[in-house]
């Protein structure tokens, strides 16, 4: 089995614009306006994926799928969206959800994406090994996850650890470090004169 590069990054404006992958996975869910990566994405390409769902060309609540260029407006030149439910009922359905989002990836040749995964049902599963479960069959050479990054490490690292996943890189984002200030620097913002 191949080796897998598992890329973490907090969700928003900054990480959907530094993305190098060539395909977005957006699970698109039924609430109006567009929320988590599919609002992201949908501001980044100007209402293109709400656009589409008003004028009823895609019909994500029937679990359509709607495959787009970004056209420049994304450094990712395909944005693939899938119909998702509001939130799985259980962790079996959020499996099936993940488990159909990794296979069609896998079926568009994707080498490299990016995408976030559904709200995990309440309760204590292990969502991790869930998604790598899914995942390993049909991983890419690398993949971009977009969410809470701390969260998101713990869970995977769990999981890879549970499922002996020694193929998985983690790689998680730097954290910014702020050390204290000397006394005798003025502060932020002060006129020096």
């Amino acid at each position: 089995m191949a080796a897998l590069r598992l890329e973490l990054h907090d969700l928003g404006l900054p990480a959907l614009d530094a993305l190098d992958v060539d395909a977005l996975a957006v699970l698109v869910g039924p609430e109006r306006p567009l929320q988590g990566l599919a609002g992201f994405a949908d501001w980044r390409l100007c209402g293109l994926i709400s656009r589409a769902i008003r004028e009823e060309s895609y019909r994500p609540e029937t679990g359509e799928a709607l495959l787009r260029p970004s056209g420049g407006r994304l450094a990712v030149p395909r944005i693939f969206c899938f119909g998702a439910p509001a939130a799985p009922p259980d962790a079996a359905a959020w499996a099936t959800q993940v488990a159909h989002l990794c296979q069609a990836m896998h079926k568009a040749r994707s080498e490299s994406w990016a995408g976030a995964l559904p709200p995990f049902p309440a309760g204590e599963a292990p969502w991790g090994r869930l998604f790598l479960e899914a995942l390993l069959p049909v991983a890419p050479g690398r993949l971009v996850l977009l969410g809470d990054a701390r969260a998101l490490h713990r869970e995977l690292s769990q999981g890879r650890e549970a499922l002996r996943a020694t193929e998985v890189e983690l790689l998680a984002p730097v954290s910014r470090v702020e050390l204290p200030r000397p006394p005798g620097l003025p502060r932020p913002g002060a006129v020096v004169r």
